[in-house]
């Protein structure tokens, strides 16, 4: 093949080199190991969880909260306790979770750390109070947190742990104590590639050749990478998927230079010269080769998102390290082994027979692929169309926490929280909001009716302690109205008892009367003193009524003047001041009247009670003249005399007694008005002790919503809280947490389904499109949807966004270096397309695997759901990494066919021989890719096993088409295939990737290749 042969003397100098001084070679290799290994082990490999997406809602609430209200960025770590038996709110549930608090807000690099029993963790225990968890945030970023900073917390976690409660991490802290290990997966990979060198090769020492390089440059790369993470971020996924790629490459290039080397150990070459012939032929094949795979990776930086560049360029560091030990440390250990490359063979029954070029399975299946082109083409592009059917239903998602293997305390935590509280809580969403402009401030109408609660308060105060006062002094004067009441009563009980007597006595005067008619003078007499008498005692109980009236009326008078003297002191209008003035004076006018009428009642009962003596005198004298008459006449008139002088007396208590009735009358109707007044009062501080409690339950609820910060009233941040509550699809959201200067605040909102549904990323949009825009509409606020659930959304969107111009941009410069190595179009546009094909019909397949459910259980992912959603990263870089890989093996059956083409002028017999010298190889290096990416199905992260299925058969897929439909299309075209045009001959470089004109033994060497058939097994490129 023409071409600049610069590239290909430069590596012949090398493979020389480290044959001649394979000592160095290794020597330098074991420093670079040990440089950083311990370079690895003393400042440890870093890589972390950190989704950067410039440009992106996600990025821009990060980039908010990392400004404006650091660490809340890092987003926060629960801590998991279950309470298989009991409740966590049990006495020593609770002080075990309590302990368990203290310790870890005691660990290093805690900002802040929320107990489940505190104010603000309310929303941290379960309703059936089996689950709780507490909340870490740390002050460093995720990416500073590592193995044994992450296993102290849970350590921290172990008074729960003895109380007999699950314990389990989530969050970074969770994730970083539950990432799989590889090495299982590193093992069975290498172990089925040794199996497949050893039957390919026939001896163990060979073998060795391929596995040691390969593995040696793997060490490197990855301790490369993990340096790399001190300097740039690197996912925590791409060690493993760079594990893959460069174990798979590594062990592939080693075997085609080992080949070369034996194939040219086989012609006669001494083991140096052999060293330099395959490092300058076949090295050139596999700089190229790896090129194309680097390029293909490298090429994932037009997407613009750092993740996926991540993976790439940390991918095509394994890459190049795979390259390099293949034309450096591989010669040197080649020149070590020297002659004892077939040590070690296999039985004869398991060593490859030597076949000539046209016999064996290789030959037979290039005769049928020619021989039968379009049957080979439909049998591809049939097998090829049903498996990729399912990729036009394939769904870009996220991470699945839970397809987490279940002994990972990540997957643990997730469990329990899902349980326990919902799926929502295990994604939940960040809103961040800016306030910068105008910071947030206490509401006008929180202000104005926390003032209004203020001044009620202090009202209710001044009122409860008058009410306290007049209800003492009612109480007090009732006590005294009461006891005066009963002592009216008993008078009342007497006088009755003496009215009595009176009577008797006056009925046994009349029964004796008749005694005394004899008497007639006398009796007459003493009838008119009677009868004096009786009007004296008629007189004067209308003297007692009139004088009880008038005492009534003067106490009503005197509590009107006290009334009006009281609302006196009270301030009032001057006219109303006036009228009560007025009222006052006629008052007192009337009290003098009163007083007056009353002092002439009390001049008539003078008077009343002086003829009654009178009246006794006279009865006196005439008992005396009537002594004559008998002892009972005597006694009859002095009891009459003294019946007259007993009711003159009872009369005066009985006008006494109506006078204190009166003024307890008075009084009592005094008592009642003030009680009424009281009662009135009272009823009044009710209402607006209601008023006050209700206004303080507003405040109350309005100061919960805003987390207990008046800030949070500020209307913009309410309008903004109450709209996403309202939102369907969001279970909660938290009170705004608010920084310091008030410019920036955080809401948590829990959606209903898991961070992995559907309808989780359609709430994300929703939540951006049309609740954040409408309810802050007119309002100085801006928000953003941020979190690792609303990352991974973002992810999604900018994948499919730059997916098509990934694809054009790899698949462009996978086009322009094949058009370049092999100067045809039909080449270029074959291999393009079916390494389109194949990649797509690995995503149909990835896609009913993992999205459609189809076979899940075997490959060990244990989940509650039937499906899981396919990592939105992962198609991209398995189509990077399939089309390099495709690559190199379309430039491998190419360089076969090319060779081939120089030795017969016939295209179909080319096709054929290089068919049929590089099937063999080309099937190798597939079971070894395929083992490899295979292998790591085992390990335990659901997105790992995503990229072992889909490069596993993608890899086989790509072997199909290159090994079917390449050389069938190529044989369909003849002539044609190797065409181009001129002005692109004329423009494009030329690349010689089969090392022609390496060295001058090349030339001498190729005629007795050509005379011995060039065996199969032995020519690679």
């Amino acid at each position: 093949m023409p071409g600049s042969p610069a590239l290909a003397r430069l590596l012949h100098r090398l493979g020389k080199f480290s044959a001649q001084h394979k000592w160095v070679v290794l020597g330098a290799w074991l420093v670079a190991l040990v440089v950083v290994i311990g370079l690895v082990k003393s400042v440890g490999a870093n890589t972390s969880n950190n989704l950067e997406l410039p440009g992106t809602d996600s990025q821009a609430a990060t980039d908010l909260l990392a400004k404006r209200f650091p660490p809340q960025q890092n987003g926060k770590n629960p801590i998991v306790f279950h309470a298989p038996d009991g409740k966590v709110t049990d006495a020593q549930n609770k002080e075990a979770i309590q302990q368990s608090f203290d310790a870890i807000k005691r660990l290093p690099h805690v900002y802040s750390a929320t107990s489940p029993f505190s104010q603000q963790g309310q929303a941290q225990i379960s309703k059936d109070e089996q689950t709780a968890f507490l909340t870490v945030l740390l002050e460093i970023g995720n990416e500073k947190v590592t193995e044994g900073l992450a296993q102290r917390f849970l350590d921290a976690a172990e008074p729960a742990r003895k109380a007999g409660m699950k314990v389990a991490a989530s969050g970074q802290i969770g994730s970083e104590l539950s990432e799989p290990e590889t090495h299982s997966s590193d093992v069975i990979g290498i172990f089925a590639a040794m199996v497949i060198l050893t039957l390919t090769f026939g001896t163990l020492v060979a073998m060795g050749m391929a596995i040691v390089p390969a593995v040696l440059g793997l060490l490197v790369g990855l301790s490369i990478i993990g340096l790399l993470g001190h300097v740039t971020e690197v996912p925590s996924i791409a060690p493993t998927l760079a594990t893959m790629i460069g174990l798979g490459v590594g062990i592939d290039y080693a075997l085609f230079m080992v080949s070369r080397y034996r194939a040219h150990r086989a012609e006669g070459m001494d083991t140096p010269d052999a060293i330099a012939e395959a490092v300058g032929t076949t090295g050139t094949a596999i700089v190229f080769a790896g090129g194309t795979v680097v390029i293909a990776l490298v090429s994932l930086l037009v997407a613009g998102i750092p993740l996926v560049t991540s993976l790439g360029y940390a991918s095509a560091f394994a890459v190049v390290t795979a390259v390099l030990a293949a034309i450096t440390l591989l010669p040197a250990l080649l020149a070590l082994i020297g002659n004892r490359i077939d040590s070690l063979a296999l039985p004869a029954f398991l060593h490859p027979k030597e076949k000539p070029p046209d016999r064996g399975f290789w030959a037979d299946w290039a005769r049928s692929v020619t021989g039968h082109p379009g049957r080979s083409i439909a049998i591809t592009l049939a097998l090829l169309g049903v498996l990729i059917i399912p990729f036009f239903s394939l769904e870009l998602g996220q991470e699945d926490i839970g397809a987490t293997p279940k002994d990972t305390t990540e997957r643990q935590a997730y469990d329990l929280i899902a349980e326990g509280f919902g799926p929502g809580y295990t994604g939940p969403l960040l809103v961040a909001v800016n306030l910068e402009d105008e910071p947030a401030e206490p509401s006008a109408q929180f202000e104005k009716q926390y003032a209004t609660a203020q001044e009620l308060q202090a009202e209710l105060e001044q009122e409860q302690a008058t009410g306290q006062a007049g209800a003492e002094s009612l109480e007090r004067s009732a006590e005294e109205l009461e006891a005066q009441q009963a002592q009216l009563l008993a008078e009342k009980a007497a006088l009755e008892t003496k009215a009595g007597d009176l009577k008797r006595e006056k009925a046994q005067l009349e029964k004796s009367s008749a005694q005394l008619k004899k008497q007639r003078t006398i009796v007459d007499q003493l009838d008119d003193l009677v009868a004096e008498a009786a009007a004296l005692v008629r007189s004067g109980a209308e003297l007692a009524a009139d004088s009880a009236r008038a005492v009534a009326k003067l106490e009503e008078v005197k509590a009107a003047e006290e009334l009006t003297e009281a609302q006196l002191q009270q301030p009032h209008t001057p006219e109303e001041r006036a009228r009560l003035e007025a009222r006052l004076r006629l008052l007192q006018r009337r009290e003098a009247k009163l007083e007056q009428e009353l002092a002439g009642i009390r001049a008539a009962q003078q008077s009343l009670k002086s003829q009654g003596a009178a009246v006794h005198r006279e009865a006196s004298r005439l008992k005396k003249q009537a002594e004559s008459l008998g002892a009972e006449t005597l006694e009859l008139a002095s009891d009459a005399a003294d019946a007259a002088a007993e009711a003159v007396t009872l009369l005066n208590r009985k006008n006494k007694l109506v006078q204190q009735a009166a003024g307890a009358k008075v009084k009592a109707a005094n008592l009642n008005t003030q009680k009424a007044q009281l009662e009135a009062l009272q009823e009044e501080a009710a209402a607006q002790q209601q008023q006050a409690e209700k206004l303080k339950a507003t405040l109350t609820d309005e100061l919960t919503l805003a987390g207990g910060d008046e800030r949070g009233t500020d209307t913009r941040l309410v309008g903004l809280q109450e709209a996403l509550t309202a939102t369907i699809g969001v279970l909660l959201v938290s009170p705004p947490d608010i920084n310091k200067k008030g410019d920036a605040a955080v809401y948590t909102v829990i959606p209903d389904g898991d961070p992995a549904d559907e309808e989780t990323a359609d709430l994300v949009t929703t939540i951006r499109d049309y609740v954040v825009p409408q309810s802050t509409h007119g309002e100085d606020i801006e928000a953003h949807v941020g979190g690792s659930t609303a990352g991974n959304v973002d992810l999604a969107s900018a994948i499919a966004s730059k997916l098509f111009l990934v694809l054009f941009a790899v698949n462009a410069l996978g086009f322009l270096v094949l058009l370049m190595a092999f100067r045809s179009f039909l080449v270029s546009t074959q291999a393009v397309f079916a390494i389109m094909l194949s990649v797509c019909a690995a995503f149909g397949v990835l896609t009913a695997c993992f999205q459609f459910g189809w076979g899940i259980d075997l490959i060990g992912i244990d989940t509650d759901s039937d499906s899981v959603p396919i990592a939105s990263y992962v198609p991209l870089i398995m189509f990077a990494v399939l089309f390099g890989l495709s690559m190199d093996y379309q430039v491998f059956l190419m360089s076969q066919i090319e060779h081939a083409r120089t030795k017969t002028a016939d295209e179909v017999s080319a096709v054929r021989a290089g068919l049929a010298a590089g099937g063999r190889v080309i099937s190798a290096a597939a079971l070894i890719m395929i083992s490899v990416f295979g292998s790591f199905i085992l390990n335990g992260d659901p997105t790992v096993k995503q990229f072992g299925v889909g490069l596993a058969t993608g890899v086989a897929l790509a072997a199909l088409c290159v090994l079917l439909l390449a050389p069938a299309i190529l044989t369909l075209a003849g002539k044609a295939a190797w065409w181009i045009p001129r002005w692109a001959d004329r423009l494009l470089p030329k690349i010689d990737i089969e090392g022609a004109g390496a060295s001058e033994a090349a030339d001498r060497n190729a005629a007795d290749r050509g005379a011995r058939g060039d065996r199969g097994d032995s020519m690679l490129l």
